[in-house]
């Protein structure tokens, strides 16, 4: 059971991408089925996207139900909040949605709760394969049996650095000693209110990256815990860094989000790091001179970070029954991963998954700030790991770590008493599960 368990935990921290065995389903269909009508399919679609997105989803649904004779796609908005919740809840009882767009790391949870459906016999491979890999990687969730699709990606999300063009003559650096000092010569303390020349929310969902490039590990490659031997020397080093920063009176580097937010949003920052779903939010902040580049990556070693990727996955109702219905399902997620739609969802500011789509091609209805900020995110995306959507891996490992990270920057425990305590709490509670 402890190597069954390892292989669950390499899954994630390791961003291991394997091809998953084929699996079926012969569960009855959902008490709200597929409605036949003048040989119709209807499937109800479930999301939680904010409202400028969900019209762009809108407006592509509208356009498959008419090209496509025989389905017709029905668009129903649940609160992001209990959206996974209400999705267990509803096919427990036997109903829900046909299917359902969700944030891939709940994907562990539903899989627990016998909500969903594997998705390589709706899905060819050679659509999966002309997908971001580390974002099909954040959709396939470990089992015992090995790693399996479990929904389609349709977009994803990572970080990058925003940054104010007004206050370059080109971009920033893209070494990270150089940015540092750069963005302390921009910084004003003695304004009222002061301008910071980086403002970092140093919460462990936007540092993690960095652990990877200071050679930090938590398992090795057989999914043994190392973080306490050779994880060791490189988490000190990136847990040191993260104080450097915490305590550098020229930076707004901390783990109050919210005052990082407010002076991002007083424009009272020129850089900050964020993921890519908040790309449209800083278009307001910076019109006209919005600039995105991927994370600068360590000075002397040239090791790049390597950030969370999360995919925004079209899942299948477990009950899904009905050839029809897999049909119709199969049908629309081939079509929001063709590269119309796919342009259309980078238009609204979700970042595309389909790698042939030609991101520099000519584009006259794509905002040139768009395009260019696509393919920061598509580079950086590229290094990045899956974001965990196990249970043991986001209830357990990641409050590990986080407790780790934030007792250090709470000047609680040295970076050397955190890392031997989180160590120590791995080995705790993996190695003794049952």
């Amino acid at each position: 059971m402890l190597l069954q368990l390892r292989s669950l935990l390499l899954a994630w921290l390791m961003g291991v991408l394997l091809v998953a065995c084929s699996t079926g389903s012969t569960s009855p269909p959902p008490t709200s089925p597929a409605v036949a009508s003048n040989e119709r399919t209807v499937l109800i679609l479930w999301h939680a996207w904010p409202r400028a997105e969900a019209q762009v989803l809108a407006v592509l649904i509208e356009r498959f139900n008419r090209t496509t004779p025989g389905v017709q796609i029905v668009l129903q908005t649940r609160p992001a909040a209990t959206l996974r919740s209400d999705l267990a809840l509803a096919v427990a009882e036997g109903g829900g949605p046909h299917v359902a767009i969700v944030p891939s790391h709940t994907l562990g949870f539903l899989i627990d709760e016998a909500a969903l459906l594997p998705a390589e016999d709706l899905i060819p491979a050679r659509t999966v394969a002309q997908l971001l890999p580390v974002a099909v990687g954040a959709a396939r969730t470990a089992t015992v049996d090995g790693p399996v699709l479990y929904g389609v990606p349709i977009t994803f999300d990572t970080l990058a650095l925003y940054y104010n063009r007004a206050n370059f003559t080109g971009a920033p650096p893209s070494d990270l000693d150089p940015l540092l000092a750069t963005a302390r010569g921009l910084t004003v303390t003695s304004s009222n209110p002061p301008i910071w020349g980086l403002a970092y929310n140093l919460n462990l969902d936007r540092t993690l990256g960095y652990l990877y490039a200071f050679g930090g590990r938590v398992f090795d490659d057989e999914g043994a815990i190392v973080l306490g031997l050779d994880g060791r020397e490189g988490t000190e080093a990136w847990l040191n860094w993260l104080l450097q920063l915490r305590e550098d009176p020229r930076l707004l580097a901390r783990l109050d989000g919210v005052r990082v937010d407010n002076a991002v949003m007083a424009q009272q920052a020129v850089m900050t790091i964020d993921w890519a779903h908040a790309l449209p939010v800083y278009q307001t902040i910076w019109p006209g001179n919005l600039g995105v580049m991927p994370l600068p990556h360590l000075s002397g070693s040239n090791q790049q970070p390597q950030p969370l990727v999360q995919s925004d996955v079209l899942v299948f109702n477990a009950r899904l029954g009905e050839q029809a219905e897999r049909t119709a399902a199969s049908a629309l997620a081939t079509y929001l991963l063709d590269e119309v739609a796919q342009r259309e969802l980078l238009r609204a500011g979700r970042q595309p998954v389909l790698m042939s789509l030609d991101l520099e091609a000519e584009d006259t209805g794509l905002d040139p700030a768009l395009r260019d900020a696509a393919i920061a995110f598509r580079t950086q995306a590229q290094v990045g790991l899956p974001m965990p959507n196990g249970r043991i891996a986001n209830e357990v490992v990641w409050n590990i770590l986080l407790d780790m990270h934030s007792s250090v920057l709470r000047r609680l425990l040295t970076p050397e008493q955190a890392v031997e305590q989180a160590d120590g709490m791995l080995r705790n509670r993996l190695e003794t599960r049952p």
